[in-house]
């Protein structure tokens, strides 16, 4: 279990809450992150009314409004817009003609609840527009953000502390939803998208030397009746270099450091499944479309996917050594 499975498990928990409860579990994320670095976000009580305050870091007069409707409509961008001035210019009437909440805003993070998709394009520059006006109207100054989950997908990923992660998984009463052997389609996906990038690169630029040195032996594709693939394995296996470097830069991500010996461990899963009731290259084909159904993408996917297949062979973890 690492961080990654946490934030995703977090995120997806979140993408599918609407209304005050949504405001309710953006507060549990953004109270742990910012104590984690020492400051205070406090979220007013809503039932007294808000005052157009969502919550705020008392230290440094970053706001925070919070809208989630309930399902999204065709006029999600018109809703937007509108609740987003709203909200703006409420706050900024609170504070600077009221003189309340410490009497200055310096950040307004404005986040949507999209679910799964986008927000919608602002190609009229609405947004930058609108604050320019109320900047003026208010004579001040301050930053703003337009924003939906990937900001709190952000927010988590600061987060060093993986006590923390766990500790708001908990209070959101989702850690027991956390499949812990889980394989996502992401980590499958970005590893031999990583692959291709690199075979493209290497063909494109043939003068390269080629440095992967280890040949598995003949005997082996002998063994598991794969000589009718002789020439497709060995050939891959002449060029594995760049699956070990699509292994290193996966393996460098900050999120978790075990990306590649999951995925391995995934495709040594499903070969003991297979190899039950399959062999030669009908268990070869077979496994290969298997991992491969874990991808949306799998017809430009499939060569890599073959090299990966073959390099995990050829470190003698599938198939038959002997």
């Amino acid at each position: 279990m690492d961080k990654y499975d946490y934030i995703e498990s977090i995120v997806i928990f979140l993408k599918g809450i609407t209304g005050i409860n949504y405001q309710l579990q953006i507060k549990e994320v953004l109270s742990a992150y910012y104590k984690s670095i020492e400051k205070t976000y406090e979220m007013p009580d809503f039932y007294g009314g808000d005052q157009k305050n969502d919550g705020w870091v008392v230290e440094d007069g970053t706001f925070y409004q919070v809208y989630a409707p309930t399902r999204l409509k065709d006029s999600l961008k018109k809703e937007i817009q509108e609740k987003f001035t709203e909200d703006l210019n409420g706050l900024l009437k609170i504070i600077y003609e009221e003189k309340k909440w410490s009497g200055e805003l310096n950040n307004f993070i404005f986040i949507v609840n999209t679910f799964d998709i986008n927000l919608p394009h602002d190609s009229e520059r609405f947004f930058e527009s609108k604050v320019n006006e109320l900047k003026k109207q208010y004579n001040v100054n301050f930053k703003y953000t337009v924003t939906n989950i990937q900001y709190i997908r952000e927010v988590l990923t600061k987060i060093d502390d993986i006590e923390i992660l766990k500790q708001i998984s908990a209070t959101l009463h989702i850690k027991s939803m956390i499949d812990y052997n889980a394989i996502t389609e992401t980590i499958i996906t970005n590893l031999i998208i990583g692959i291709s990038g690199n075979i493209n690169h290497k063909f494109m630029n043939s003068t390269l030397e080629k440095s992967y040195s280890r040949i598995s032996s003949i005997e082996k594709i002998n063994i598991n009746d794969l000589n009718e693939k002789k020439e497709e394995i060995e050939n891959i296996i002449i060029n594995l270099d760049v699956v070990e470097n699509a292994v290193i830069n996966i393996n460098q991500d900050i999120l978790y450091e075990n990306k590649f010996e999951r995925v391995k461990d995934f495709v040594i899963e499903k070969y003991n499944e297979l190899s039950k009731n399959l062999h030669g290259i009908e268990l070869y084909e077979s496994l290969i479309n298997e991992v491969l159904s874990y991808s949306q993408d799998k017809w430009n996917l499939e060569t890599p996917m073959r090299f990966l297949i073959v390099y995990i062979f050829d470190k003698c973890d599938i198939f038959e050594k002997k």
